[in-house]
């Protein structure tokens, strides 16, 4: 008889196994996963979880969005969290009785308001484990031992889970940590004693046992789980990481390379919010005068708006929304640059980001004498010149601008895409004078090893019909 009334026989399963529109729905999720789209996997795994309890896969992936999006709640909707979830626990375990599947989903409502919840995880944890799910009992449990690690109560409940799951070593490890919590708990103690003895006795015989033999025979399946599971077992170690690295940064407050840790898994997490507060602040930590943080402040500033870029595409937004977003970050990468020529004045590389963020944001003059100084830097100095041209062009100094482009694609041997560039720029401003037999040997040029790049095919041909 199960704990909750009811027995049932509802064994685990993999992605490989499910079929028609929640096959569909979980591809769905997984790319939404990967793609950071947190609301999306939280919206999207619910159904899919409530027809088949026993995918843990998806379930770990719907856990780690839930994750992440409690990271960026507010103080009053966690305040909120804490009062709703009770009730959402004891309706689950109503609903249990009746289905699985209904009581389950109703846990991961409240696990959605706190993925570390202690009432939702134990809850999720005893059903799993008296409804033949100990691979979900033993996720249940582990999730709660890192939001408390000393709940001996859990601990009890995570080393039964993995007895369940055969996993006779770490079931062991987890009696010892009780008893080094608890050093009198007799109940460990005997549990130690007992998976130490089989774990001694059988070496490694749970894993030589036929049925386990048996569960793998469909290599193909073990090798799709495998697969599929990756995202969300790394999902699962980030989040224990930095429940461990913010406990220890709460004692040590002024630790620079803690905030940096924190702020790596952050980003490796997919938070990019909370990943630029992170570096931001361990910037401010060292005065800003880390050149490394200051570089991860700006790509993650760069990244957050490319992500709204993309959201912006992809739910169809206006033309000019889209827009306002690439001019927000023209302007970040203009400012950043900025920034960096002021405080590295005599770095050439710092001086060509700055004029190529200058003429991105059409500031074409200003642009001049940092590209000016910048072709003194070997590794830029070509790119330098075709900017600098540009910077003229845009201007209508054309005589300056073709003699940049002249000079650059003159220096260059290979016919690379910086000389292309270069010629075919000078061919236009050529046009542009009024010298079309020039500008068409400069075209030329490029068709005669690359009629494929821009529109110079129709150029040349065109300039060849004209004189038919």
């Amino acid at each position: 008889m199960s704990f909750w009334g009811i027995v049932y026989t509802m064994a685990e399963i993999t992605s490989a196994q499910l079929t028609g529109s929640h096959l569909d729905t979980f591809r769905k999720a997984k790319d939404a996963m990967a793609r950071q789209n947190h609301d999306y996997v939280v919206m999207l795994m619910p159904p899919v979880l409530e027809a088949h309890p026993g995918l843990l896969e998806g379930r770990k992936i719907l856990r780690a969005s839930q994750i992440a999006k409690a990271k960026s709640a507010s103080k009053m909707d966690k305040n909120m969290a804490a009062v709703r979830i009770a009730p959402a626990v004891i309706q689950a375990k109503s609903a249990v009785g009746k289905s699985l599947g209904a009581g389950l989903a109703k846990l991961e409502e409240a696990l959605t308001l706190d993925p570390f919840s202690p009432q939702a995880n134990s809850a999720l944890g005893e059903i799993a484990l008296e409804n033949d799910l100990p691979g979900t009992a033993v996720f249940a449990f582990e999730t709660l031992r890192v939001a408390k690690p000393q709940d001996t109560q859990n601990l009890h409940g995570l080393a039964k889970a993995l007895i369940a799951c055969k996993q006779m070593a770490k079931a062991r490890d987890v009696y010892q940590a009780i008893m080094d919590i608890a050093p009198t708990d007799g109940a460990a103690l005997k549990g130690m004693k007992d998976a130490s003895a089989l774990v001694a006795t059988q070496s490694g015989g749970w894993e030589k046992s036929e049925d386990f033999r048996d569960s793998l025979k469909n290599k193909d399946e073990s090798a799709a789980l495998e697969s599929a599971s990756k995202v969300v077992k790394s999902a699962d170690a980030i989040a224990e990481q930095l429940a461990r690295l913010h406990a220890q940064f709460e004692q040590e407050p002024q630790n620079v390379t803690l905030a940096r840790q924190i702020a790596e898994l952050c980003e490796t997490q997919g938070s990019l919010d909370h990943a630029l507060q992170w570096f931001q602040f361990a910037h401010e930590m060292t005065q800003k005068t880390d050149p490394v943080l200051e570089k991860s402040v700006f790509r993650l500033q760069c990244a957050q708006l490319d992500l709204e870029y993309d959201q912006a595409k992809a739910a169809g937004s206006d033309d000019s929304v889209c827009e306002q977003i690439l001019a927000r970050k023209k302007s970040v990468i203009l400012e950043g640059a900025r920034e960096r020529v002021k405080r590295y004045p005599n770095d050439l590389q710092y001086r060509f980001d700055l004029g190529e963020a200058l003429i991105d944001n059409g500031f074409y003059k200003e642009a001049v004498p940092e590209l000016q100084q910048a072709l003194r830097q070997p590794s830029v100095r070509h790119k330098s010149l075709n900017l600098l041209g540009l910077s003229y062009q845009r201007r209508k100094m054309l005589d300056l601008a073709a003699k940049q482009y002249a000079l650059a694609a003159s220096e260059i041997v290979a016919m690379d895409i910086v000389k292309k560039d270069a010629i075919y720029s000078l061919g236009v401003i050529l046009e542009e004078m009024g010298k079309k037999a020039e500008a068409l040997d400069e075209f030329k040029k490029i068709y005669e090893v690359d009629s494929q790049f821009r529109d110079i095919a129709e150029r040349v041909e065109a300039a060849y019909q004209q004189t038919e």
